[in-house]
Parts: structure tokens; sequence; C-alpha cells
């Protein structure tokens, strides 16, 4: 048990044929999926960088998850997706750590486990744990 690595790189944005065309562009980005995430009233693509994956998203409709963090913060990055092998485990000891979890537990969506902790454990950066 344990992070293995950062895979992601979230980044809230306004227009995201926009960022897809800066990022795949200017920075060379392999563009993969394109999704519309319902349950948090967004869509997102993966724009691959290496081994990273840059996950740009943006609202569908305003009081979704990155309609209302851009209205909160603007445009910029929203999370950092990391991957452990077995993400229950990881739950706990974020718990006993003291760790501010905002998912009491993980979530799962298509065969992925994923999780989000607070941006206040973590000095203003919020965390996304995956496994795969």
């Amino acid at each position: 048990m344990g992070i293995e690595k950062v895979i992601e790189v979230g980044v809230a944005v306004k227009d995201l044929d926009k960022a897809i065309k800066l990022f795949t562009e200017v920075l060379g980005a392999k563009l993969g999926q394109t999704v519309d995430f319902e349950p948090y009233g967004m869509k997102f693509a993966m724009c691959r960088i290496g081994d990273v994956d840059f996950e740009l998203m943006a609202p569908t409709k305003p009081d979704g998850v990155i309609g209302k963090f851009i209205e909160a913060r603007g445009e910029g990055l929203h999370h950092i997706a990391l991957k452990t092998d077995n993400i229950d485990k990881q739950w706990e000891h974020f718990a006993k750590k003291g760790v501010k979890l905002i998912d009491k537990s993980p979530n799962v969506y298509e065969g992925h486990k994923f999780g989000f902790i607070h941006p206040k454990s973590f000095n203003g950066v919020m965390f996304e744990i995956i496994q795969d």
C-alpha cells in the first residue's frame, strides 16, 4: 500500500475546446478521451504529456463542481491525482493520520476507485487518490 506516482493534474477551464487547442498545439500534448461527466456537471478531456495526464475540466452547468470552482476561484489548478494500489487501505491510513477527506469513502466509476482529500490538509492543494 502507498502512493505510487502522480498520474494526473486537473485544470478547471471555462472553454474546453480552447484549452484542448492550447495544450495540444502549444505544449504538444496528445489528446485522449473526452467525457461528459454528468454526476459532477462537467465535461473533461485528457491531454497527455509524458506519463502525466492533464484533465481539462469545463462546467456543463453553473452549479456543478467545476462551475462552482471557477465561480469561486477562477480557472486554474483544481487537483493533483496520485495513484495507489489499494485505495481502501490508503483511506484508512489518511483517516488515522487526521487527514480531512472530502469523500467519506472512495467513489467508483467505470471500474476506477477514487476519492478526494480536502485542500486544507495539504497547504491548499486538493489531491485525488485513484486506484485503477
